[in-house]
């Protein structure tokens, strides 16, 4: 049986908003109180992460009043979570055992979960609650968690551009897979008309990230995760994913026959992949 462990920060970010909703607190207190008292976001690590989430907490501040009550009565569920894990697990034919934690937290709107190394041993799967609970995110982030397995990812922020775009190819493919019946914007969109306007730049956005393939640098990932890539969209690697698991998918090839290929072996999966997709 999978061992799955709940770690809620909600708690956590009551108690900072309680602090910073006295009287007197400035921008520059709350965030002080912020950092002492919570200190999670979605963001990368390092200095610009920290701006990032600095940026979200000040967009985000005003919000959270008309959310508060939602956020207080929220309860975790992981009868769902275990649910999701194991539809995921067969699709990607991984029959081991998982062990891995979720942590629930307060974000800033965007809609943004993630996965990261909680030990050595296990992943965590951080599920943003604000806006509700979220059977697509569930199952795009549990992907990302099995898939560390059948492939031996890394789990680090650092990896390779083709890594990157694989694994948020099957995650986006997956939960359309596992949550049908929704736009496909529903699947990997954050910003309304970010799909459409990918596909209108869809070559320019596919030969742009095509010399990036073996980058492993943080710039890289940031520039095609949270950046603007190379024609001014951003998410690029995402898109790319979502272009070339479809693909594959057209062609016969199962989510457990791309979950298989090796973290090592990715850069060079794509560019075989590359000229049958361009075509």
């Amino acid at each position: 049986m999978d061992k799955v462990e709940l770690l809620n920060l909600v708690p956590k970010f009551l108690t900072f908003y309680l602090l910073a909703t006295k009287p007197d607190i400035d921008e520059e207190q709350r965030w002080a109180l912020w950092k002492e008292n919570y200190n999670f976001a979605a963001v990368p690590p390092g200095d610009d992460g920290k701006k990032m989430a600095r940026n979200l907490l000040d967009t985000a501040w005003e919000r959270y009043a008309d959310h508060l009550s939602f956020i207080e009565d929220w309860t975790p569920n992981e009868e769902k979570v275990r649910n999701y894990l194991t539809k995921v697990k067969a699709l990607l034919g991984y029959d081991e055992q998982i062990d891995l934690v979720v942590v629930y937290f307060v974000g800033g709107f965007e809609n943004n979960p993630f996965v990261a190394p909680f030990d050595q041993k296990r992943m965590a799967l951080c599920l943003p609650i604000e806006n509700g609970d979220s059977d697509i995110f569930l199952s795009h982030e549990l992907t990302h968690i099995v898939h560390t397995q059948t492939a031996n990812l890394t789990g680090e922020w650092e990896r390779t551009i083709a890594s990157t775009i694989l694994q948020e190819g099957l995650a986006t493919q997956v939960s359309k897979s596992l949550v049908p019946g929704h736009p496909d914007e529903q699947y990997i969109e954050r910003e309304k008309g970010w799909l459409q306007s990918c596909k209108e730049n869809r070559t320019e956005i596919l030969n742009g990230i095509f010399p990036f393939l073996e980058d492993a640098s943080s710039k890289a990932v940031t520039m095609f995760t949270f950046g603007n890539g190379t024609t001014n969209h951003e998410r690029e690697a995402y898109y790319v994913g979502w272009e070339v698991v479809h693909f594959l998918l057209g062609q016969g090839v199962t989510f457990k026959e791309m979950a298989s290929v090796q973290e090592r072996d990715i850069p060079k999966y794509l560019r075989n992949i590359y000229p049958m997709l361009l075509s």
